[in-house]
């Protein structure tokens, strides 16, 4: 009975161990950043995140230290700081303790045997390149394109400036004093059609600075031309007019068939009231309160 019972005791350790041989599996970095091969890394501070398949062991980088491994193009070692994530225990943060020369490959190893917090081994030795990126081409293409940037704020300014230069001139021929023997020989008017027509454009633009002024007070004011024939109030940024305006306050001359009857009809009474103070007489006979006088006898 005993030699029976350590037999089956025998076959069940067996068993057991060859179950769990079967169920263990093996060590693996799933991912990089930055990626096999990559380039652009800043020398400073250069640093390479390594993800592996299993959670890491809840250790120090120094007991692991030794499975990484960074060499320079000419296979020397550099220093190196391994920090493990605690938040993400299957990333593991490997940190350049040097500077790095630019525009440079390297090449990281992690060597076969690190094994995970599961049990869980790397079987073979893994590698991947990295490249740092070349300062002075940034630096170069920095430069480019800030002198693109003042090129372009030069091109802005002076088209700016342009612009307000022909404004200034248009502004200044418009107020410029005219020379009406140039304009006569110019157009073959008289000196005088000239002279008066001058005369009229600066007394209706000084006319229209008057009626600007009158209506919204000192300051500078468009010509009655470009301005609204409306005054209007803003209220909540909303305007509205203040009232209608006769059509005559735009410098219309149109009158209705009523209007021009009226104002015939005025012309007509005004001119019986002349005739009757030339015939001496101020009350004319048909004309209201005209009532005539009767002799006494």
């Amino acid at each position: 009975m005993k030699r029976l019972g350590i037999a089956a005791a025998a076959i069940t350790l067996t068993l057991m161990f060859q179950t769990a041989a079967c169920f263990a599996g093996s060590l693996e970095v799933v991912r990089t950043i930055p990626r096999d091969g990559g380039s652009g890394l800043q020398p400073v501070n250069c640093a390479v995140k390594i993800y592996f398949s299993q959670e890491m062991p809840e250790q120090s980088g120094e007991e692991i230290g030794d499975y990484f491994r960074v060499t320079d193009p000419e296979g020397n070692a550099l220093p190196i700081t391994i920090l493990p994530d605690t938040k993400d225990k299957t990333m593991v943060l490997v940190v350049m303790n040097e500077v790095l020369a630019e525009d440079t490959k390297y090449e990281m190893t992690v060597l076969g045997g690190l094994t995970a917090a599961n049990g869980d081994a790397l079987e073979d030795d893994w590698q991947m390149g990295f490249g740092t990126r070349n300062i002075k081409t940034d630096n170069t293409v920095s430069m480019v394109m800030m002198g693109v940037m003042f090129v372009g704020i030069l091109v802005f300014s002076s088209r700016q400036m342009k612009r307000q230069a022909q404004k200034d001139a248009e502004e200044k021929e418009k107020n410029r004093k005219v020379n009406p023997y140039k304009v006569s020989k110019e157009t073959g008017k008289s000196v005088v059609e000239i002279v008066e027509k001058t005369e009229k454009q600066k007394q209706k633009k000084a006319a229209e600075e008057e009626k600007n002024k009158a209506r919204y007070g000192p300051g500078d004011r468009k010509s009655s031309e470009e301005e609204d024939d409306y005054d209007y109030i803003e209220e909540n940024d909303n305007k509205r007019v203040k009232g209608p305006r006769p059509i005559s306050d735009g410098g219309s001359t149109y009158k209705s068939g009523k209007k021009a009857k009226a104002e015939a009809k005025a012309k007509a009474e005004a001119a019986k009231i002349a005739a009757a103070r030339a015939a001496g007489t101020t009350k004319p006979k048909n004309q209201p309160g005209g009532k005539s006088k009767k002799k006494k006898k």
